[in-house]
């Protein structure tokens, strides 16, 4: 007998914690009203109960996956996106916030299968395929990418990103035709005109016009704030150089893109600059655009 009563005890204990950790209306609209005010971490506090469920709440999962969002914590953003889509949930809003998180932590494939959906729910939607484009790019699948540009375009005849992405990819794909126009475009609605040199020189050392294109990139290191520009730019200095035959100059510019965070320079500059090893690492480079709720 008094074994059941413990028992008993302890079941009273964990339906009180249940009933106690309930979502109603009333704390949802708060929320959202928390969330229009930007007030994030406000939102998740008051939600928090809501993830000791064993029903899933889905609203209150997205408001609280869009508040992590919004903050950059694309991680816990997905755990609830994740929890929303078990509890249920079918929208277009979880499917495309939560491909945009997956791309921010550059899980393309998973964030196309999102976006995917998300296009199936609005087909007319010219931003879906752009973010599309963007994944399907990461994953180079180029084909697939510019298909989905393409389409943007045709959605949007102003979506300026779309023109630029556009014509990193013909280049990648050695496409030229329309390059420049796409460029141009951008600029012309309104990208900033770092973006459009970059295009152009790096066009130009497509066309294997190293000593035009070294001047073109040297500038646009000198005039940009830009990390991601600078380091771009950078590498492409050093492939401009190693082009031209100076390894000297070719290694101390992967050098410097290696200590802005390059990857493929910190790869290029450790076995040929440093090991003196034949150079293998022979990369396609687009500039990578993030892709932030």
């Amino acid at each position: 007998m008094k074994r059941s009563i413990i028992l008993l005890f302890v079941m009273l204990l964990s339906v009180g914690s249940s009933l106690f950790a309930q979502i109603n209306d009333k704390q949802i609209e708060e929320a959202k009203n928390l969330y229009d005010k930007e007030e994030y971490k406000s939102v998740i506090k008051l939600l928090k109960p809501a993830t000791e469920l064993a029903e899933i709440n889905t609203q209150a999962e997205m408001l609280i996956g869009d508040a992590y969002h919004k903050q950059e914590d694309f991680v816990d953003a997905i755990e609830h996106y994740d929890r929303a889509d078990k509890g249920g949930d079918e929208s277009f809003e979880l499917y495309f916030h939560r491909a945009r998180a997956l791309i921010s932590i550059q899980e393309y494939k998973k964030a196309s299968k999102d976006m995917d959906k998300a296009i199936a729910l609005q087909p007319e939607n010219a931003e879906l395929y752009f973010f599309r484009a963007f994944a399907e790019s990461e994953l180079n699948n180029l084909e697939n990418a510019l298909k989905d540009y393409d389409m943007a375009i045709e959605l949007d005849s102003n979506f300026k990103n779309a023109y630029f992405n556009r014509s990193s990819i013909k280049m990648e794909l050695e496409i030229y035709d329309g390059v420049v126009e796409d460029a141009n475009k951008s600029k012309e609605l309104g990208l900033e005109g770092e973006d459009v040199a970059l295009i152009h020189a790096q066009l130009t050392y497509e066309e294997e016009k190293y000593e035009e294109a070294l001047p073109m990139f040297l500038e646009i290191i000198e005039n940009s704030n830009d990390k991601d520009i600078k380091t771009f730019s950078n590498y492409y200095v050093a492939e401009c150089y190693y082009a031209l035959e100076d390894e000297s100059k070719a290694c101390a510019y992967f050098y410097k893109a290696m200590k802005l965070g390059d990857t493929d320079a910190e790869e290029i500059y450790e076995s040929y600059c440093k090991n003196n090893q034949l150079r293998t690492l022979f990369r396609p480079r687009k500039k990578l655009e993030k892709a932030s709720f």
